[in-house]
């Protein structure tokens, strides 16, 4: 939010109509991703109606529902909107502030960033905004039917709020999700890692039943499997086994990002794609023969899904790829273009 003190301002804040904020989150006009983050809880809410204000805004950009991604989204752009926010503020001399809130959370929360003394103003409000922004949307948040009396009781799975599909959560979130679910799939209070009796039914026959904050599988297991698979394996299998694969949150647009790769992988061998940054962080692969997209892709991690694609780890590791960067499928690691 940037909160400008002027009386004279030559553009709405809205350069269309007013904006209108409601039945911002109304089933028919929203998609699954907004309706799975409204049924989450107050965080979930909060996410949902700002991501249905930009769709509303017609602005072209998704919600990232993988949260490693998205926390390197959220670091970068932060650092941008500081960047724009200090210019703005020494260019135009005027009182401007960002300003983040996550009603719902217990710590950090609330972030704000500008020219002072605004900044210190917002600042001291801190406990009337974040009261009136938690009850506006009390007034978005939809009426749920959690009738689930015949169903078995298990927890959903929301990493800090927001629902995360099993395929997105990292080892670390993993490994700190599956001892609660052993609580309510078991009914006891302690797994009891080792004992071959409190071993669960569905829990999967390759692997060993022992703590899962270590990897205590042989080496060619290790090679065959990596941890992180066999930890969303485990959970996949729990939920499966007690019926609800309904609390598995599952996004269409992740869907159409996989048909994307499928697709990807159908191109013929030697193949040359050109890696193109986005404005919005992510990267398309061009196929530069014909200059059509082949795919785009929110992480350079995605390219290790695509089977004969070779490319260099040093250069995609930590960065987007340079523009101009080719890689080649089943040929030698990607060179820079002359």
């Amino acid at each position: 939010m940037m909160s400008i003190n002027t009386e004279d301002v030559s553009e709405p804040s809205s350069p269309d109509t007013p904006f209108d904020d409601t039945d911002l989150l109304n089933p028919a006009v929203n998609d699954d991703v907004t309706a799975q983050l409204a049924a989450a809880g107050p965080i979930g809410v909060a996410a949902a109606a700002a991501i249905a204000t930009g769709k509303k805004r017609k602005r072209p950009h998704s919600f990232e529902t993988n949260p490693s991604i998205r926390k390197r989204i959220q670091k970068r752009l932060l650092r941008k909107l500081k960047n724009v926010i200090d210019e703005y503020t020494t260019r135009v001399g005027q009182q401007a502030v960002v300003l983040c809130c996550t009603p719902g959370k217990t710590d950090n929360n609330f972030k704000v960033f500008g020219a002072a003394p605004l900044e210190n103003v917002i600042r001291q409000a801190k406990g009337m905004l974040m009261n009136e922004l938690q009850e506006a949307l009390n007034h978005q948040a939809p009426k749920l039917d959690r009738d689930n009396s015949n169903q078995f009781e298990l927890p959903p799975l929301v990493i800090e709020g927001i629902p995360t599909p099993v395929d997105k959560m990292t080892q670390a979130q993993l490994r700190a999700f599956i001892p609660l679910m052993l609580k309510y799939s078991t009914g006891r209070g302690k797994p009891g890692w080792g004992k071959e009796s409190c071993r669960p039914v569905w829990w999967p026959s390759d692997l060993p039943w022992a703590n899962v904050r270590s990897d205590v599988r042989s080496e060619e297991d290790k090679n065959k499997v990596s941890w992180t698979h066999a930890l969303r394996t485990i959970v996949k299998n729990c939920y499966k086994h007690h019926a609800r694969e309904d609390l598995l949150p599952e996004f269409n647009e992740d869907k159409e990002k996989d048909q994307q790769l499928q697709h990807a992988n159908l191109l013929p061998t030697h193949t040359v794609v050109q890696t193109v940054p986005n404005e919005d962080g992510t990267f398309s692969l061009i196929q530069v023969d014909t200059g059509s997209t082949v795919a785009t892709l929110t992480d350079v991690s995605q390219l290790q899904a695509m089977q004969g694609i070779n490319y260099n780890p040093y250069r995609f590791s930590n960065s987007l790829p340079a523009k101009g960067t080719n890689v080649s499928r089943g040929s030698s690691p990607p060179s820079k273009v002359l």
